[in-house]
Formats: C-alpha cells, structure tokens, sequence
C-alpha cells in the first residue's frame, strides 16, 4: 500500500455511475469531496427538497451516503487503494433540513488489519454538529482499484491522486 500525498489542497476525482460523486447521475447527489496535505477530506452539502424524508428534513439515507463515501476517501488517500464499506454506523444529532449549507469532515483512516475505520462528522454553517460516522472498509485488490481509477473522471482542477498507472503489478500512485 501506498499512502497518496497530497501537496496542495484541491477536489478529488469523481466516477460517474456513483450515485454520491457521479457529476452527471440523474439522481445523485453530485458532491465534490476536497482533499487536504494532512490527510482531511471535506465535502460541502446543501440537500435539494427531493432529497427528504418528510416536510425539509434530509432523508437519512442521503446523510448515510454522503458520510459514508467521505469516510471511504479517508481511507483511500491513506492507502493508495478503492475500498467498499463493511460496516457504517452515523449518530444523527440533529436534524438536517433542506436550503442550509453543510459541512462534512472525516480524518485519516486507520489500519486494522483485516479492515481500515474511519470517522468523520457534519456540522453545519454554525458549527453545530448534526450526525457522526464511523465506518469500517475492506481494500480492493491492485487490479481493482486499477479497474476502478481506469473509469474515474477528472475535471481540469482536481487533484491528480489517482493518476496511476499498474508498474510491476503495483498501483503508483502520480
């Protein structure tokens, strides 16, 4: 494995089928995730009224996907490697409610063993804290990551973080 440094701040790459990240899914929730040079990712979120539950309050499953693919990051950078989610549990505190501005946050990930956790939070504009995620991911192999990077897009500012090509059977990251 091969941790992902991050020189300068910037957005990360997005792939288009995802339903959190793809930028053109017809129904997905098009986030942008940042990454920062200590490890941090971010991602900003304010929910459209087809994305509640009842009245202007966010559908938990929106704020479970969004969390989940911020925890997932963490993991990547740290690791060089896609993951998949084994296990997510989000505390919601508040209630998230249509038109405000959010601000999501997770930390590197650690190392396990057999799996990497991560945490991460949302708060809004006024710091509030309003749900808190931890998740537990399982790595994708060398040759599945490289499947997935091979699809992922890259608008003209994002971080090159996956720009990879496969040497010698090993993901180097660029």
């Amino acid at each position: 494995m091969q941790r992902i440094e991050i020189a300068q701040p910037g957005y990360l790459p997005t792939y288009d089928e995802c339903y959190v990240c793809g930028q053109f899914h017809p129904r997905g929730l098009r986030a942008r995730f940042f990454a920062f040079p200590d490890g941090q990712v971010q991602v900003q979120f304010s929910a459209e009224p087809t994305q509640t539950g009842y009245e202007d309050i966010v559908h938990g499953g929106v704020i479970s996907a969004l969390l989940d693919e911020l925890l997932g990051w963490s993991v990547v950078l740290q690791t060089g490697r896609m993951c998949f989610t084994a296990e997510l549990t989000v505390r919601f505190l508040k209630p998230m409610r249509v038109g405000i501005r959010y601000v999501a946050t997770a930390g590197s990930g650690a190392d396990r063993g057999r799996y990497w956790e991560s945490e991460g939070v949302l708060r809004d504009e006024s710091g509030a804290l309003h749900a808190k995620a931890h998740g537990k991911f399982f790595l994708l192999s060398v040759d599945q990551t490289a499947a997935v990077v091979e699809r992922m897009t890259y608008q003209p500012d994002d971080l090159p973080v996956f720009r990879a090509k496969l040497a010698l059977g090993q993901l180097v990251a660029t």
